[in-house]
């Protein structure tokens, strides 16, 4: 199975101290050669399905591809650090040079939230697998606006809150309680510290399946479930 990484604003964020033009550049320099350790994000989201009725799976080797972006579910993104390379300082609202990127909104959440998972724990010779089934779902950045509920909770690697999707006063139907995390040493997790419950807040995040979610709920018999879906934060006002 595919197993992408991706690095937050890395063409507005340009390597430091260095003649090189590219992050791409920066990282084969840095990697070449010798295994090195890569943090980030863990990110599961049908993005990139493949093609008909084709099936990936981790008990399968992973096939040639031809680009840096090839049929995947899996990711690291935002990746936080290859090496000695550090990228928390690109976890951050997205920009194109100075202009800045806006995401998708309340019409495409309700879309989103809308969408079902086929799910069921499996075993492939003797080894036990969860098997989830959905539809292409793309939209993976979001510009909303949410009511906060509670302080922030510390988890191992920055924190979490729980969120209510905002339209004008209402909440969104099915954005109830969103789950919204912010890695340790970002703009979004410093910002989090403040917030109180009640507070109404605008936020840019990258959506990803909420996997406690799938973990709690699957079993050996196949059933289908809302979409559970999870912000990662990447800046919030």
């Amino acid at each position: 199975m595919p197993f992408i990484g991706e690095v937050k604003n890395a063409c507005s964020e340009k390597p430091a101290g260095t003649s090189l033009a590219y992050w791409s550049d920066r990282i084969f320099e840095e990697t070449h050669g010798q295994a090195v350790v890569v943090s980030g994000v863990f990110r599961l989201w049908l993005e990139h399905p493949p093609a008909g009725t084709s099936v990936q799976t981790e008990a399968a080797r992973v096939p040639w591809f031809a680009n840096s972006n090839p049929d995947h579910q899996v990711e690291l993104h935002p990746i936080t650090a290859i090496g000695s390379l550090n990228f928390l300082g690109h976890i951050k609202r997205i920009r194109a040079g100075t202009q800045s990127f806006t995401g998708y909104g309340l019409t495409e959440l309700v879309t989103i939230l809308n969408k079902k998972l086929t799910i069921q724990r499996i075993t492939i010779r003797g080894v036990p697998y969860v098997r989830i089934q959905g539809t292409k779902t793309g939209n993976n950045h979001w510009n909303l606006r949410a009511r906060v509920l509670g302080p922030p909770e510390v988890i191992a690697d920055g924190a979490r809150i729980a969120l209510d999707v905002l339209q004008g006063a209402q909440v969104v139907p099915g954005a109830l309680a969103l789950p919204a995390v912010a890695v340790s040493g970002t703009v979004a997790h410093t910002k989090i510290q403040t917030l109180t419950s009640g507070d109404i807040v605008q936020f840019q995040a990258l959506i990803r399946v909420h996997l406690p979610t799938i973990l709690d709920r699957v079993t050996s018999t196949e059933q289908q479930i809302p979409l559970p879906v999870e912000f990662v934060l990447l800046d919030i006002d």
